[in-house]
């Protein structure tokens, strides 16, 4: 089935403005750290970027550097077939195991599908649940 590994994303918070994508994006390839997953939005006149990367360390230090609050936290990214059903089948897992999610994005890849996996990076009060209904 899909391969689960824990991991570190990095939220970086800055004031929402227009350009701060471009901003946050731009200073964190300048360090060449790569941006694996990304979800972005705004809320209550701040902007918030949750981030998987290549380098969570040089973007945080980056972050700091520039007056943005950033933290890690610990997810679950999981891997899977790029195929019509396959979120529906983890999801179904995690149905079946009652596991509550916080919070769910990611990726896919358009370019070599079928034989692309794309990610799901997941947030839940118990990580280690996710990893065990997914094995």
């Amino acid at each position: 089935m899909a391969k689960c590994t824990k991991a570190k994303e990095l939220i970086i918070t800055t004031e929402d403005k227009a350009g701060m994508l471009s901003e946050v994006a731009s200073a964190i390839a300048a360090q060449k750290v790569n941006i694996t997953a990304i979800c972005a939005y705004a809320m209550e006149g701040k902007a918030v970027f949750t981030l998987v990367t290549t380098d969570n360390q040089k973007a945080k230090s980056v972050a700091q550097s520039k007056g943005w609050k950033a933290e890690d936290s610990e997810v679950v990214i999981v891997e899977l077939p790029d195929k019509v059903g396959a979120v529906k089948e983890i999801s179904q897992k995690l149905k079946e195991k009652n596991i509550s999610l916080k919070y769910c994005y990611g990726t896919t890849c358009t370019q070599c599908a079928p034989e692309c996996t794309c990610r799901l990076v997941l947030k839940a009060d118990n990580n280690d649940a996710i990893i065990s209904a997914l094995k």
